[in-house]
C-alpha cells in the first residue's frame, strides 16, 4: 500500500512542477521522519513540516470475533462481557480515565451500573467526606 500511494504523490508532484527537476522535488518534498529512522522518502509538507504516515507504521489491530452461543443475557458469561467492555473503553479513553475507571471498577459512582452500558460517560467532582473526588459518571445520572 505504501509503494503505491507513493506513486501516486510522484505523479502528482511532477504533475504540480512539471519544468523541475525530479531531485528539486526530492529535495523538497521528502525528507527524513521525525521520529528518527533512516526512511527518506516521508511526503513532508515544506511550508508547515507535516509529514504524511506510512501505513506500515500502523500497528494492526486484530478483533475477536463474538462467539456465537456468546450472548449478554446469559448470566454465566457475566465476566467475559464485563472484560470485553473493559477493553473497549480503554480502547476508546484517555490513560487518566482509564485510571478512574480501574479504581471505580469500570462501574458508573452514582448509578453503579456498569460505565460501557452505551449512554455517555463524563468526569465529575463528587463531594466525600473527606472533601472533593474526581468520578466517572454516566450524564444521565447527574441529572
Amino acid at each position: 500500500m505504501d509503494n503505491y500511494v507513493f506513486l501516486k504523490i510522484r505523479k502528482h508532484l511532477r504533475q504540480l512542477h512539471p519544468k523541475k527537476s525530479w531531485k528539486w522535488i526530492r529535495e523538497r518534498y521528502f525528507k527524513k521522519p521525525h521520529h528518527g529512522g533512516n526512511d527518506r522518502w516521508i511526503l513532508t509538507c515544506p511550508l508547515t513540516n507535516i509529514q504524511l504516515l506510512k501505513m506500515s507504521w500502523i500497528k494492526i489491530e486484530r478483533h475477536v470475533m463474538v462467539a456465537y452461543k456468546n450472548s449478554p443475557d446469559d448470566p454465566s458469561l457475566k465476566e467475559y462481557w464485563e472484560k470485553r467492555d473493559r477493553k473497549v473503553f480503554n480502547h476508546e479513553n484517555t490513560l487518566d480515565r482509564m485510571k478512574l475507571a480501574r479504581k471505580q471498577g469500570y462501574r458508573c459512582a452514582m448509578c453503579k451500573y456498569t460505565l460501557q452500558n452505551g449512554e455517555k460517560v463524563t468526569v465529575r467532582n463528587l463531594e466525600a467526606s473527606t472533601g472533593k473526588a474526581v468520578k466517572l459518571v454516566h450524564i444521565p445520572c447527574i441529572k
